[in-house]
């Protein structure tokens, strides 16, 4: 898998990248420095940095010792989204600090936009800031810049700055500007530019050695033109002051964090996984992104390669109870603004995901130029799912706005549900009362034709069910009655056809024998008790059907109109958890629960799947709904051991079940 340019190296697992970002983007960064995924200014943003899809074309950006062979080791700065790699020989060693600069982490537009640089509410530029230290004796150091524009489709002019204060790359409508702040002190300080042969993008390579205690910054700007990313290399980024917006960027994760309620068992790893949900939010409209990455495999070489940078109305609104339930809701009150902007009207179905901004219109077309991770494709960008019929988002959407209602958000904020956010509620579950008893594509985006999935059934329920509570609790104008009785018809239907009693499971749609993770959710939703025989039995057929060696659940085993496999999917194992806890189970589901938790990479980040047997990280990455699960199922695993500890196992059914019924 290595490429023919020299500077190219083989495919690192997917989970052994950190993630860095501001609200806005991220991106991944190698423990060997380097950054192989990176879209800016934003999530949706052609990619600059694309070595992850493509060893031999992808561009990159290193900052490492000049020996190779010196590792690094990564962590994250206490309670924030700050890297820092570590790199130690005999020599010397180097610290490298890697942030993107962020001055509040609440939501907010963009203005002071202008036609030239893309700003901040400050006036200055979003950039990628990499500040490297020697902290003992001397290190030599290696700075690599090959920017590869359009996800390497476009070629790309490199020029240098005045006073080599760093370079500007142009190509495909983008614009970069790289300021070096520092080295130009540094009498071992070199800058050339390197082309070889038949290639359209040019690199950019730095050379310096650092003696302890000398460090220099690199910071990355994006300009709406060459003029504006010159002015930023040559003057803006040069008038900043690094050490300043670091520890301001570190205060404002920490606040931010600082703020959950969670204290109990796997509280670090809480901690980190609502860090990486805050990284996946969109600060300038409130969207949330399912992953800031694309067409991470599924399936090594094979073909379910998506793209995850758009808001998954399902994605978002389980993000957002994660974080509700740690006391975390600014995120909530920032999404139920986005989703009043959503267009919505009679006769015009809610899509199941937007762009960042609302956009409908999500093309999928292949990048056939690049070779994939791993020698996996097609590359995709855009997602023609999002033209697919899931009846379950509406659930989602109205479950989330009533669980962020049932919490204080309205009120904490000086706000009512009443109005607009209402009208589009009521405009939903009358959709719903209509035509929840049409055939879908279901939650998990099958492309082999409608069904009628009993997942999204029982999430037509559940809009129904969060519509009628709304309304009777807060005097709101409805037709209670019909909606009450659609809701009861929905029940019935689904108990009568969902369940198969030779099976005894709930299956994956009507009339079929298939089982499907997502039914793990009915309890968890409040559908039905989890200790419910029915309920019951179906953990026990999905443990001794749907799992693998090393009880890791897939999302189904039947066949979804596509080829290949898949691994077993994160999400459902901790749903798996989950259940287990809320019967009582409270062993097994801590003992499945670590298990998972030793499967995260070494910053304790997830992707989407997991293949146990060659312990290898799927799908893209870090993926939100993985670390939504994580952080559910840790408070359900603290509450099932306190009530065991309490009463026993007697009462933790009855009391979980409560909760949820409260829900």
């Amino acid at each position: 898998m290595v490429g023919m340019n020299e500077f190219n190296r083989t495919y690192l697992p997917i989970n052994a990248y950190g993630v860095i970002g501001d609200c806005h983007s991220a991106l991944l960064i190698a423990p060997d420095g380097s950054v192989d995924w990176g879209c800016l200014p934003d999530f949706d943003s052609p990619a600059i940095f694309c070595r992850l899809l493509d060893a031999d074309q992808g561009g990159f950006f290193q900052v490492a010792p000049a020996d190779a062979t010196i590792p690094g080791i990564q962590r994250y700065l206490r309670g924030s989204n700050v890297l820092q790699t570590r790199f130690t020989s005999i020599s010397g060693e180097m610290l490298l600090t890697d942030f993107m600069p962020v001055e509040t982490l609440e939501a907010w537009p963009y203005r002071g936009m202008d036609n030239n640089t893309w700003t901040r509410e400050d006036g200055s530029c979003h950039c990628l800031v990499r500040i490297v230290e020697c902290t003992h004796g001397e290190m030599p150091i290696q700075v690599t810049l090959k920017a590869t524009p359009n996800y390497a489709a476009s070629p790309s002019d490199i020029s240098l700055a005045s006073e080599n204060k760093g370079v500007v790359i142009s190509g495909g409508g983008q614009h970069l500007g790289l300021a070096v702040v520092g080295a130009q002190l540094l009498p071992s300080y070199s800058i050339k530019v390197v082309q070889e042969e038949g290639d359209r993008n040019p690199s950019v390579v730095i050379n310096v050695t650092l003696s302890e205690g000398e460090r220099l910054a690199f910071a990355l700007g994006v300009g709406r033109s060459a003029q504006a990313a010159r002015r930023l290399v040559e003057d803006e980024l040069h008038r900043r002051n690094f050490n300043v917006e670091l520890a301001r960027t570190l205060h404002c994760w920490r606040q931010w964090v600082a703020s959950s309620n969670y204290r109990g068992p796997y509280e670090e790893w809480v901690q980190r996984s609502a860090l990486a949900l805050k990284l996946m939010t969109y600060a300038p409209t409130g969207a949330i992104v399912a992953a800031p990455t694309t067409s991470l495999p599924e399936e090594l070489g094979g073909l379910r390669n998506w793209d995850y940078r758009f808001t998954w109305l399902r994605d978002a609104t389980f993000t957002l109870y994660a974080l509700n339930v740690l006391g975390l809701t600014d995120e909530a009150r920032a999404f139920t603004h986005w989703l009043r902007n959503l267009t919505f009207v009679e006769g015009e179905a809610l899509q199941i995901m937007y762009g960042i901004r609302g956009e409908r219109d999500l093309p999928e077309v292949e990048l056939s130029h690049l070779s994939g991770y791993c020698g996996s494709r097609p590359v995709r960008i855009g997602n023609g799912a999002a033209k697919q019929k899931q009846m379950d988002v509406f659930g989602e959407v109205l479950d989330c706005i009533h669980l962020y209602r049932r919490q204080g958000g309205f009120e904490r904020y000086g706000e009512t549900l009443q109005g607009p956010l209402w009208d589009l509620m009521r405009a939903l579950v009358e959709h719903v009362c209509e035509h929840w008893h049409e055939p879908d594509n279901g939650i998990w985006e099958v492309r082999g034709g409608y069904r009628h999935y009993v997942y999204s059934k029982v999430m037509c329920w559940v809009a129904l069910d969060r519509g009628i509570r709304a309304a009777q609790q807060l005097n709101l104008e409805a037709d209670l009655s019909r909606w009450m009785m659609v809701r009861d018809q929905i029940r019935a239907d689904i108990l009568t056809n969902g369940y198969n009693t030779e099976l005894g499971a709930f299956t994956q749609s009507y009339g079929d024998t298939a089982l499907d993770a997502s039914n793990l959710l009915l309890p968890l939703v409040g559908f039905i008790p989890p200790d419910d025989p029915r309920m019951r039995s179906t953990v026990d057929r999905i443990m001794e059907k749907l799992t693998d060696e090393h009880g890791f659940v897939y999302r189904y085993l039947s066949d979804d109109g596509l080829e290949g496999h898949e691994g077993t999917f994160a999400i459902c194992t901790f749903w798996l958890v989950d259940n287990l806890a809320m019967q009582g189970r409270v062993d097994e589901a801590r003992s499945l629960f670590e298990r998972l938790l030793s499967y995260a990479g070494p910053l304790g980040l997830f992707s989407e799947e997991i293949d146990a047997s060659n312990k290898v990280a799927l799908g893209n990455y870090p993926q939100a709904f993985t670390h939504i699960a994580l952080i559910n199922s840790a408070l359900n695993l603290r509450k099932a051991e306190l009530r065991q500890a309490e009463h026993h196992a007697g009462p933790v059914v009855a009391a979980i079940h409560l909760n949820n019924q409260q829900r």
